[in-house]
């Protein structure tokens, strides 16, 4: 069973590589883009499976990318340092 999909700098750079060897203009991010959305399209459209919704599958994965988008995103923003905390606490005295 999987864990997972596992994502990484190298993997991304290994298909861009594989695109790139067949049509050189794919060394563009966004011609990436449009052929990894191409091979999706591709790829469902070859499935045969009668209880497959294309469509809702194809919106699962458009949502699925605008997560993966969102968790990029945030994980490369520059973290804020720790700030000390400073203070005296007492306890209550009731």
């Amino acid at each position: 069973m999987s864990a997972g999909i596992q994502l990484s700098g190298e993997l991304i750079a290994d298909v861009k590589d594989v695109l790139v060897k067949h049509d050189s203009s794919a060394d563009n991010d966004l011609m990436t883009l449009q052929y990894l959305s191409a091979i999706i399209g591709y790829v469902l459209a070859n499935q045969t499976n009668p209880g497959l919704d294309k469509n809702a599958f194809l919106k699962d994965l458009s949502t699925f990318m605008g997560q993966v988008l969102d968790q990029v995103e945030a994980d490369m923003k520059p973290q804020q340092p720790a700030q000390e905390a400073f203070g005296i606490w007492k306890p209550d005295q009731a």
